[in-house]
């Protein structure tokens, strides 16, 4: 596994390893009709959100199998193919993230299914939410860690 910074021409695959991610991943935590409204990329928006966001992307076999977004210090996406949950994928994404952010409190707000993969990583829970998107009420973590 490598990990690089982002090419525009790893846009499709960041989608789809997205889409895969919490069609297939995700599910088992969240209902069909969460799923349903989750798992939707506004291409537009998402090459805004990628010109704007430091961005990591693992690969194996030059193939991107995950990626991690940041915004300053707030952690926005963290994804990883299905085929590939598990391996040590998301752990190489947030440690060289911590290499490039050495100092300060990162953010995140993470799903049901990412939070375990965040607190093996030394965040804490700040808050249990409830947000709100596309008519679906979703339960997720916001999430700090402070080095």
């Amino acid at each position: 596994m490598f990990i690089r910074s982002y090419c525009e021409s790893d846009f499709p695959a960041l989608c789809q390893i997205f889409l895969r991610a919490v069609r297939e991943t995700a599910s088992q935590h969240y209902s069909p009709s969460q799923i349903a409204a989750w798992a939707q990329v506004d291409e537009a928006r998402w090459q805004q959100k990628m010109v704007e966001s430091q961005v990591l992307v693992a690969t194996v076999n030059e193939r991107p199998v995950g990626f991690i977004t940041t915004i300053g210090d707030y952690i926005d996406l963290l994804f990883v193919a299905p085929e590939f949950s598990r391996q040590g994928v998301a752990s190489a994404l947030l440690n060289a993230l911590f290499v490039q952010i050495p100092t300060g409190t990162l953010t995140v707000e993470a799903s049901i299914t990412a939070r375990p993969c965040f607190e093996r990583h030394g965040f804490v829970v700040v808050a249990e939410q409830e947000v709100q998107a596309r008519g679906e009420t979703f339960v997720n973590y916001r999430m700090e860690k402070v080095r």
